[in-house]
């Protein structure tokens, strides 16, 4: 693939174009073609801003096809990186939008940037963010306009489904919650290669933060690992980054990862009972932005609240502030 490249065969029918994002980190997402019988298969399609749509049609042209030629449009979650642009292509293909039949009811969660920003502060006060902090930590700012509001998929899927391609092959769809609610892995039947989305990345761990969605964030991420573990999983083409060639051991590297900062909580806790905001003081690298903090306190309280669930710490309030304390 030469630098002005947009578009690159994978082989079997597979091309991946790497759109652009209009952040640092990550600044692309991959976005997979597919040949079918009825037209082309885009899995993923980034945000909607100009240059990741220039960037798509750039890259169907290096693989000698056209936007029109899009009939289904599949999107691993409701993350914007990876559903933005969708309203769009929708209207100006007319191609199905697919996804995991949660995102019916959490897209207008998606839309409703005030209530998230009012539940992100809600969770920083009961948290023990200082509360001269409270609003920063809970600051999203304006709802970007590569962000626009989605309308309900048209296409949903269950764990289990096949969406066909033709010929007898399909892709296999894995519900795989924890980073997102919705989640969905996606496995060609011909290859044996899974379609990851977030679910496994190459270089970095996906954030697992709180979601009132999902029972136990973390419990079910790392239930969703294992089954990779469990089903031997080779090759994967995840949403960022490069090829993992060995995704079972990816997986593997990921649970150990959680495992030693849910170690690392307990450690902290043993000092004695501490907010989530404090517990995430002692394991996270100091000096972060307040958007890091969200995060972080996002994924501290996703750890604890797995460790309350598996009966390894319990949880009192105090003024309406929960503190953590290791089980007796």
């Amino acid at each position: 693939m030469t630098s002005e490249q947009a578009g690159v065969r994978l082989g079997h029918g597979v091309g991946k174009i790497t759109l652009p994002l209009p952040f640092p980190s990550p600044p692309s997402v991959n976005a997979y073609v597919l040949d079918t019988d009825e037209g082309l298969l885009l899995l993923d399609c980034g945000v909607a801003w100009e240059p990741g749509r220039s960037t798509l049609e750039k890259g169907l042209a290096d693989l000698g096809r056209t936007l029109g030629e899009v009939t289904v449009l599949v999107v691993t979650h409701l993350h914007p990186d990876h559903v933005g642009m969708a309203p769009r292509l929708v209207e100006e293909t007319g191609c199905r939008l697919v996804m995991h039949r949660r995102a019916a009811t959490l897209y207008e969660r998606y839309n409703d940037t005030p209530g998230l920003v009012e539940r992100t502060r809600l969770l920083a006060r009961r948290h023990g963010v200082p509360h001269d902090l409270v609003d920063a930590v809970a600051d999203l700012g304006p709802r970007p306009d590569w962000m626009p509001p989605l309308r309900p998929p048209d296409g949903l899927v269950e764990d289990g489904d096949r969406i066909p391609l033709g010929g007898g092959r399909a892709l296999e769809v894995l519900h795989t919650p924890g980073h997102e609610a919705a989640h969905i892995c996606l496995r060609d039947s011909l290859t044996g290669i899974l379609f990851a989305g977030d679910h496994v990345l190459p270089r970095i761990t996906p954030v697992v933060t709180y979601d009132e969605a999902l029972d136990d964030p973390l419990g079910e991420y790392m239930a969703s690992l294992q089954r990779l573990v469990d089903l031997r999983v080779g090759l994967i083409y995840p949403a960022h980054g490069t090829v993992v060639e060995r995704g079972s051991k990816r997986a593997v590297q990921i649970l150990l990862h959680h495992r030693r900062r849910l170690a690392g909580m307990e450690e902290v806790l043993a000092r004695g009972p501490a907010t989530a905001w404090r517990v995430m003081e002692e394991v996270y690298r100091p000096h972060l932005t307040p958007p890091e903090q969200r995060l972080a306190l996002g994924e501290t309280v996703a750890h604890l609240e797995h460790l309350r669930g598996v009966g390894r710490v319990t949880s009192f309030e105090e003024d309406g502030v929960v503190f953590y304390r290791l089980a007796t």
